[in-house]
């Protein structure tokens, strides 16, 4: 698929995952979904959201039994003619399929998204998918369909091609065709002739997945992502230094009661200053201290549950929070001895250590530099926490005092 389609698809898989798991547990939860752009974000080339994704995981074989391998000792080895029958019946029953055999008609029944494999039934969602023996089909979410131009198969590997070039890649097995649409295994969705055996996929109940996610992986990464709680209020203080144009960035946030506000002061070349980005009532204002004036950017309801999602320290942890890909170290700085879970490099994301003190406090955020898949090069940042607490600054959730461009 072409990468906005791929993207947009992969957002589907995500969002039907967040919306049925969240119903399920009776509600939704801060920080669920990062969504939208900030503006601080879009203005500052040196700020880059990350995404990680863990590998999508895979049916394990059956097991043998308990005694299989003492029976196996027992049991003389073949000769030769029955070890070439072996071979030739293990041959047999390798997959191969050629387009005529795939050809027809096939109906999502699961999705998967950073290893939560779950039922679109269930979740309320539908896909399809046509494979016509020409070699050219459709692709249909939630009754919005996408062509196919060109699809190959090769043993049990899928290959399909869109109209502007874009790809994507599958497996068959059994009968199932398992797309892989994020191109890393962390989103993908999988597809049945009607009839097809597909009880064999291991599919996760939305109360079992809303459990895992509510639970999460047991790092610290993720104890302090689900502390924040927006409800009670959230104030984060920290600085942020980027080997872009070795600039640093001081941070004050403040959240709560349907309010946001970010006090950025940005150091760079010898020059200082401080831009605010303030939400409220569906609407995101960047306010200028200087001269007490402001300006409203964008009308917006996507945070309305996500107050945070335009923070670069809360969207670096909510990157990692849910991830069980890393390892643990013990590193020191400054003479202070620190555990420090480290994610490494991926395919969307820059090796990330994250710093915590005795108490069990982030102190430091450590993310390498990191050169995207299409050569642009991301400098290395360095964070220091100061605060994360509950000690909102009312006055910064005050606006009143600025004059603000068309109010």
């Amino acid at each position: 698929m072409k990468v906005k389609e791929m993207k947009k698809i992969t957002t589907w898989i995500l969002a039907v995952l967040l919306a049925a798991s969240m119903t399920a547990c009776g509600g939704s939860s801060q920080g669920a979904a990062e969504t939208g752009t900030s503006p601080e974000t879009a203005k500052t080339s040196a700020e880059t959201e990350k995404t990680s994704a863990e590998k999508e995981a895979v049916p394990a074989e059956t097991a043998p039994a308990a005694d299989s391998k003492a029976a196996s000792a027992e049991t003389a080895p073949p000769d030769e003619g029955e070890l070439e029958d072996a071979v030739q019946e293990a041959i047999s029953e390798t997959e191969q399929y050629t387009l005529e055999d795939l050809a027809g008609e096939y109906k999502g029944f699961a999705a998967s998204y950073m290893g939560y494999t779950y039922s679109l039934e269930e979740a309320g969602s539908t896909s399809s998918l046509t494979l016509l023996a020409d070699g050219t089909g459709k692709i249909e979410f939630d009754g919005e369909e996408s062509g196919i131009t060109g699809w190959t198969v090769e043993g049990n590997l899928l290959n399909m091609t869109d109209e502007g070039g874009g790809s994507a890649t599958g497996t068959v097995t059994h009968g199932v065709i398992a797309i892989d649409f994020s191109g890393d295994g962390s989103a993908g969705a999988y597809y049945a002739k009607e009839g097809t055996d597909t009880s064999w996929i291991e599919i996760m109940t939305m109360d079992e997945i809303s459990e895992l996610i509510e639970k999460g992986p047991g790092t610290k990464t993720f104890d302090v992502y689900s502390s924040m709680d927006v409800t009670a209020g959230v104030h984060l203080s920290y600085e942020l230094h980027t080997d872009y144009q070795d600039a640093n960035l001081i941070y004050e946030v403040n959240a709560k009661d349907g309010v946001y506000s970010s006090s950025r002061t940005t150091q760079v070349s010898g020059i200082e200053s401080t831009t605010v980005t303030y939400y409220k009532d569906g609407k995101v204002y960047n306010l200028f201290p200087a001269d007490m004036t402001g300006q409203m950017v964008t009308e917006t309801t996507l945070l309305e549950n996500n107050l945070l999602g335009m923070d670069n320290l809360y969207r670096t942890l909510s990157s990692f929070c849910r991830s069980t890909g890393y390892t643990k170290e013990t590193r020191e700085r400054e003479g202070v001895s620190y555990d420090v879970e480290v994610y490494p490099e991926g395919k969307y994301n820059a090796e990330t250590a994250f710093y915590y003190n005795t108490e069990g406090k982030l102190a430091f955020i450590d993310v390498k530099a990191y050169t995207t898949e299409a050569g642009t090069e991301i400098p290395a940042s360095f964070y220091t926490v100061h605060a994360m607490d509950t000690e909102v600054d009312a006055s910064a959730l005050d606006m009143s005092a600025y004059k603000v461009e068309g109010t």
